[in-house]
């Protein structure tokens, strides 16, 4: 009888012992405080898994609204990125001219002399040769050259600042200084876009004064630091410069078919000569330029 009393407690301790052969979960359920464990980690794979299968979930969260550029941009340490190997490419790089707002009062009147100007524009378009969607998610703008220029000759009122840009840059930056812009353009397989970067400038030296940003802008895709070259150009802040300004020395001075003899100091043509040397300089021979710059560059003298 004892022995039988024995071998009937070996046999209820071994039920009560997981089997080897028992499943992982099984094992799982007999730990106390286990089981909500493993749950909550289903749940949380469960979420993940969903978030990655909805590449838009941030503009779902979201609303759909793109938060607003920080201003001013601070430059970041000057990087070397690999080789490009996203698929999108850049296809085109236009400047656009700062042009006056309409008055809001009187939307359908003619801009006046004294308009606010909306800011310099640089259009950047895009093409995704891929086979999947693609985000862009930096504007990588480096600064090539900088130059302020004032006004030599007075030629009528105070040229208007916009109250707000995409993109403030610093009065003097650097050489070599690089801005990278948040964006975030999608392009679906084999699709095009365009956008546009708003350029301004924190303050303004003189009151009359323009500042002049020769910059390189690089693409950064997919989340990585792949940079895509889409060009280089010259940004004139808050307004640009035309012929007949009082900004530069061109032709007419240099033929003296406009002679300042009688009405400019030698200050005023040192100033002029000066300008043009600059403005020579920044715009070179392989940067988009502006209707404005490209107009006035053959009469720099």
């Amino acid at each position: 009888m004892e022995a039988d009393e024995g071998d009937a407690g070996d046999d209820a301790s071994a039920a009560e012992r997981p089997s080897t052969r028992d499943g992982f979960l099984q094992r799982l359920e007999r730990q106390p405080g286990l089981t909500a464990l493993v749950a909550l980690a289903s749940f949380a794979a469960l979420f993940v898994g969903v978030l990655a299968a909805v590449p838009d979930w941030r503009d779902m969260l979201t609303g759909g609204e793109k938060s607003a550029a920080v201003q001013p941009l601070r430059p970041g340490p000057s990087s070397t990125y690999s080789a490009d190997t996203s698929t999108v490419s850049a296809l085109d790089l236009v400047v656009r001219d700062p042009v006056p707002l309409p008055d809001p009062a009187s939307p359908d009147a003619a801009p006046g002399p004294d308009a606010t100007l909306g800011p310099p524009t640089v259009e950047i378009t895009v093409h995704n040769r891929g086979a999947r969607r693609t985000v862009i998610t930096r504007v990588a703008v480096t600064v090539e050259d900088t130059a302020v220029i004032s006004q030599c000759a007075s030629q009528g009122n105070t040229v208007a600042v916009s109250a707000s840009y995409d993109v403030v840059l610093p009065p003097r930056p650097s050489v070599g200084d690089v801005f990278r812009v948040p964006v975030s353009q999608q392009q679906e397989a084999d699709e095009a876009d365009r956008f546009a970067l708003r350029f301004g400038t924190s303050e303004r030296a003189t009151r009359t004064a323009v500042h002049l940003y020769r910059l390189r802008f690089d693409l950064e895709a997919d989340g990585s630091k792949t940079r895509i070259p889409a060009g280089t150009a010259v940004v004139t802040v808050p307004d640009s410069i035309s012929d007949g300004d009082g900004y530069f020395w061109n032709d007419d001075h240099e033929s003296g078919r406009l002679d300042l003899s009688r009405v400019a100091t030698e200050e005023t043509v040192a100033c002029l000569k000066g300008n043009s040397t600059t403005l020579k300089r920044i715009l070179g021979t392989d940067a988009e330029l502006s209707p404005d710059l490209a107009e006035a560059k053959p009469h720099l003298r």
